[in-house]
């Protein structure tokens, strides 16, 4: 067979995910803590109550000046001597203002006092606990970062749809955020269906085959933030099928990757009166060829079934 031959008459993937994400309903919203976000996906604009730096702070630990009393052109020759009139640490608000001939002596990420307006790097001074004289030269402004440098008050900082990753998680707890609206996480309901179907755990014969894609496509639901439950095994009559597809159907997905040759998706659907179940995948609008048996779907509920070879 040729590789076309194969191929003739399927949907490009990219078709064919829009138009299982058109039939697939949006969950609710929940509200959860920022410690449970990661990987979720944000159900609301996370918009900034405020600066940050929430002030002009020091990005350096020195000394903050007024730059008009440092300015010159040769300062290693005729080195500048300010009086420090003031310690200030991270975490910690000035209580004096810099005035002429004066310094105050500055941690980083400490808020920069009134009147100075240049940071002095330390390793740039020499300095004793009431004073310090200036070497070197500085630019206007050096070493300052100012307000709202990061995040603008108003600006909406993580938009609604976004998923959390380490750095969203880090930005929530910038701006405060220790709970969040997220969507809710999908329920897929897996079930595996054949008589020649042995779990992991059950002793089996050399003509059992194990069920692999349950687990498999368990693992695929937790990588994409869902939430898997593993149905097990259905057997090869109508009745077994249907109570194990009824059991599915509480869940938001019911996904059957048949050990055949089939798959089907029923995707439930919760209108005003009652519940409608759709199933989605494969040959009927993905492909051609489904073999897909009618027998197999003898139940209540009404189903679009499309099957898409799925070897076990």
């Amino acid at each position: 067979m040729k590789a076309t031959d194969a191929t003739e008459g399927l949907t490009q993937l990219h078709d064919a995910q829009q138009i299982v994400l058109k039939a697939t309903p949006t969950l609710g919203l929940e509200k959860i803590s920022i410690l449970d976000a990661l990987g979720r996906v944000l159900g609301e604009d996370i918009v900034a109550e405020r600066d940050n730096p929430p002030w002009n702070n020091s990005a350096m630990d020195g000394f903050a000046v007024r730059w008009v009393d440092i300015r010159q052109e040769h300062a290693i020759q005729k080195p500048v001597t300010l009086a420090v009139i003031e310690d200030v640490a991270a975490g910690k608000m000035p209580s004096k203002s810099v005035g002429a001939g004066q310094a105050i002596r500055i941690m980083t990420g400490a808020p920069l006092p009134k009147g100075a307006d240049t940071v002095l790097k330390v390793e740039d001074t020499e300095h004793t606990s009431d004073s310090v004289r200036v070497f070197k030269p500085e630019q206007q402004g050096a070493n300052i970062r100012p307000q709202g440098e990061d995040v603008k008050k108003g600006e909406c900082i993580i938009g609604k749809g976004t998923r959390i990753r380490p750095g969203e998680a880090g930005m929530l707890a910038i701006l405060a955020k220790s709970f969040i609206f997220a969507y809710q996480r999908p329920r897929v309901a897996i079930l595996s269906t054949g008589d020649e179907l042995a779990d992991l755990d059950e002793r089996f014969s050399d003509d059992k085959i194990i069920n692999s894609n349950s687990y498999g496509i368990a693992a695929a639901v937790q990588e994409a933030g869902g939430i898997p439950l593993l149905l097990g095994i259905a057997r090869d009559t109508p009745a077994a099928l249907k109570e194990k597809i009824s059991h599915g159907l509480t869940a938001d997905i019911l996904c059957c990757p048949v050990a055949c040759r089939w798959a089907i998706t029923i995707l439930r659907r919760r209108s005003s009166r009652n519940w409608a179940q759709r199933c989605t995948s494969g040959s009927w609008r993905f492909g051609r060829g489904s073999r897909l048996p009618s027998a197999r779907f003898r139940v209540s509920w009404p189903l679009a079934c499309q099957g898409i070879p799925c070897p076990p």
